[in-house]
């Protein structure tokens, strides 16, 4: 039984582009407001599931990626 929230189809494509801009789980995690080890479970969900490399339109996720890196920051 799942104990939080359910990662939305939005949010599994921020955590394929920040995984392809190579951003690391704890930025990600602090970007998207989630724990870094939901991240880590999810990113080996869909690397279990070959849907990893799924990403959505190329020229949007480096802006995406840039907002993550920039969001998920340390103060």
């Amino acid at each position: 039984m799942a104990r939080g929230r359910f990662i939305s189809d939005f949010e599994a494509d921020l955590i394929r582009i920040g995984h392809a801009a190579g951003i690391d789980n704890a930025t990600i995690a602090r970007a998207m407001g989630r724990h870094k080890s939901a991240i880590g479970k999810y990113l080996r969900r869909m690397e279990d599931e070959q849907t990893i490399g799924n990403l959505p339109t190329c020229f949007v996720g480096d802006q995406i990626a840039e907002m993550i890196r920039r969001e998920g920051g340390r103060p």
